[in-house]
């Protein structure tokens, strides 16, 4: 759970409304990986595996809810709590800027997204992402920095790097 974590946890992110949700959606989506599990065949990397469920169950998930609610945006929760911030206006610009990022993430492609994450996110070094992702090092290098070149170009990053925030959460 720890090595892989994080990169579900980015994976499912384009599937709820905030931060929050998206941990409640990773913990009911290991549920569903235990319950799965013995699907899993050997062929590729557990982790490329774990990822391809979450994402299948969050889309299950999403269907669900729209077939009960009949709204687009039906993973909305009723009874969400804000945690009280020591600096409101600081957690607000923090927020806003991870939803920035978030937003930019989820329109790269998967597997560039995960390199993203395990190369720059959690601070890996490009011999664990090329482990994760099952290529060279070669590979994984060419991967973060095309993921990185399209990130560059993307408006929205391109604006919060000249405001001066930071584009990792």
């Amino acid at each position: 759970m720890k090595q892989i974590g994080s990169r579900i946890w980015w994976a499912v992110r384009s599937f709820a409304r905030d931060d929050d949700h998206a941990d409640d959606l990773v913990q009911e989506c290991w549920v569903v990986i235990l319950e799965r599990l013995d699907r899993y065949s050997g062929r590729g990397p557990f982790a490329n595996w774990a990822i391809a469920v979450s994402r299948n169950a969050c889309r299950a998930h999403l269907r669900k809810a729209k077939r009960t609610t009949g709204r687009e945006h039906a993973l909305e929760d009723a009874d969400a709590v804000l945690d009280p911030a020591s600096d409101p206006q600081e957690e607000l610009v923090q927020e806003e800027n991870r939803e920035i990022v978030s937003r930019a993430l989820e329109r790269l492609p998967d597997r560039e997204r995960d390199a993203i994450v395990l190369r720059i996110l959690e601070g890996g070094t490009t011999a664990q992402t090329a482990e994760a992702l099952g290529m060279s090092h070669a590979g994984a290098r060419l991967l973060v920095k095309r993921a990185l070149n399209r990130l560059r170009t993307m408006e929205e990053i391109q604006q919060l790097a000249l405001d001066g925030g930071a584009w990792y959460p």
